[in-house]
């Protein structure tokens, strides 16, 4: 047999053997009760997890309406400053290379 069938045989039988012993478990009056309990104790574990995360995402909400505003400002003024910069930046290209020649270069914004 190859390897990946004989991991595929001791992968079912455990899972088959899991399955028989959580049949036995359930079938036994304390299995039931205790399966219940965890069960009630899932359920409430799993309403905080839903009201933490609705107030996660009002949070969040909240805080991305304030900031909004501010990087769109934050945005504008960069986009407004990109000419000057390429003329600065047009200004020093012919002095750092272009192997060694005297060129202006033209940039565009």
């Amino acid at each position: 047999m190859k390897r990946t069938q004989v991991a595929a045989l001791v992968a079912g039988t455990a899972l088959g053997l899991a399955g028989v012993t959580l049949g036995v478990v359930l079938s036994r009056k304390e299995g039931r009760e205790a399966t219940r309990k965890l069960l009630g104790k899932t359920s409430t574990v799993a309403e905080q997890a839903r009201r933490t995360g609705e107030l996660v995402a009002k949070t969040a909400f909240e805080q991305y309406q304030a900031q909004a505003p501010r990087a769109v400002e934050a945005l504008n003024t960069v986009l407004a400053q990109a000419p000057q910069a390429a003329e600065a930046l047009s200004g020093k290209l012919p002095k750092l290379a272009l192997n060694h020649r005297h060129e202006t270069a033209e940039v565009t914004a």
